[in-house]
């Protein structure tokens, strides 16, 4: 079992859905990192990141799909960067009994720097249409990255579908108006 697979399990049962092992969400190749040329924003756009429920299933059944990126941030020269807002867009189709669950940890810097921030959503049925939500993130609850520092974005994040029959969740719209993911940045000189 690999490690996005076991923070998704431990996320699953946080939420008090039971464990099981969840699809890759993200191959190579299905997914895109653009920055702003003024390097305000960075979107992640994803092809397909959705689950389908399965009409067929008897019973309660819970669907998932993982994953993880690291993108490097290429900084100016004495410059630290900060995420001050991030903005998450997908759509989903559910009936009364079903919901989403939209779960996103990041982080600026080098692997494992520990100041990172987790968010949740859950989207309950009855819903069929896109769905926004906005994370603003307040002066220091974020650790910025430059200054000497090596300057990435880790994302890691899962999309669950829990209920029976038929339903639909995606991290992307379906009139590709917006990114799944944008992170508001801001650069900053050293002092």
């Amino acid at each position: 079992m690999d490690s996005k697979t076991i923070v998704l399990l431990a996320g699953l049962t946080t939420l008090g859905l039971p464990a099981h092992a969840a699809q890759d969400g993200c191959p190579a190749g299905s997914y895109s990192v653009v920055v702003s040329p003024d390097r305000t924003t960075l979107s992640i756009l994803f092809d397909k990141f959705n689950i389908d429920g399965n009409p067929s299933a008897g019973g309660r059944s819970v669907q998932s799909k993982a994953c993880t990126i690291s993108h490097p941030l290429d900084l100016p020269a004495n410059m630290s960067l900060g995420v001050y807002k991030v903005d998450y867009r997908g759509f989903a189709k559910l009936d009364p009994a079903q919901q989403a669950y939209l779960e996103v940890q990041y982080a600026l810097g080098p692997h494992g720097n520990g100041h990172g921030r987790v968010f949740r959503r859950k989207i309950k049925g009855a819903h069929e249409g896109d769905y926004f939500f906005t994370e603003n993130i307040g002066a220091g609850q974020m650790k910025r990255a430059g200054c000497g520092m090596h300057a990435r974005l880790d994302v890691k994040l899962s999309l669950t579908l829990s209920g029976s029959g038929e339903a639909m969740a995606s991290l992307d719209s379906t009139d590709a108006k917006g990114a799944a993911m944008i992170y508001h940045l801001d650069l900053r000189k050293c002092n």
